[in-house]
């Protein structure tokens, strides 16, 4: 629900650097970048620019989900103060539309950042939720539907390695920490309380009215959620190749 960063940060970075498997050959969307390169920065953002057609459409023999739209099973999952929330089968349109305004690569020490935004996101979904939230009672069960502008993601991952039997090197993650911010937004749950409809509208308007303090009592947990969500999305794309082909020293 909060812009879903992550999943960029993964389709767009995590191929160029990680290998879970048996490799495939390189497809010419895939522009490659040589570490000893002094312009990787831009020679990424330039491969970015080129792929995104492909992320838009999604490329299946290679594990890489359309992102139009960006399907999540379970977007949230958690317990705050006596509030359960889970949303699940999540549609999100546009994101495809981003912008990468930060890149920063430590291959020395498999440290990477990425700082990315969207001008919109539309999600609709699934949700289940009872409890209290801005200290009003809210229960329900239902569709979902939100938007969301001006929406800034970060992503900071700090990686190790290990040899293959054929030589070639398998990473694995030490630290993956996700921050998300959202300009402004809406949401409306429907079917609060059964479907009483002042009640669901009173619920609705306080949560919109008090959207940022709404979203800074889930933030943690979106965060997390989306995380390990977006990991293992990222492994099943990055299974294809190897570090060595898409990052090649000379």
């Amino acid at each position: 629900m909060k812009c879903y960063v992550l999943f960029l940060f993964n389709l767009i970075f995590f191929p160029m650097i990680f290998d879970f498997g048996q490799s495939m050959d390189l497809p010419d969307f895939i522009h490659v970048c040589k570490r000893s390169d002094p312009n990787i920065v831009p020679c990424v953002t330039e491969s970015v620019e080129y792929l995104k057609p492909y992320l838009q459409k999604g490329v299946p023999e290679y594990n890489i989900p359309s992102l139009e739209p960006l399907l999540l099973k379970n977007l949230i999952a958690t317990e705050k103060a006596g509030l359960r929330i889970n949303a699940k089968d999540v549609e999100a349109y546009g994101a495809s539309d981003f912008t990468i305004t930060d890149l920063k690569t430590d291959f020395d020490n498999l440290e990477f950042a990425m700082d990315v935004k969207l001008p919109h996101l539309h999600i609709k979904g699934n949700y289940d939720i009872n409890g209290r939230v801005l200290l009003l009672p809210i229960q329900g069960s239902g569709p979902m539907t939100g938007n969301f502008t001006q929406c800034v993601g970060s992503v900071k991952i700090r990686a190790g390695t290990k040899q293959l039997p054929n030589g070639e090197h398998q990473v694995f993650i030490n630290d993956f920490v996700m921050k998300i911010t959202v300009g402004k937004g809406t949401i409306n749950f429907e079917n609060l309380f059964g479907g009483e409809k002042v009640l669901g509208d009173v619920i609705n308007n306080a949560i919109n009215s008090n959207f940022d303090a709404f979203l800074s009592e889930m933030q943690p947990f979106i965060e997390k959620a989306l995380s390990d969500a977006f990991r293992e999305i990222a492994n099943g794309i990055v299974s294809n190749f190897t570090y060595e082909q898409l990052f090649p020293l000379n």
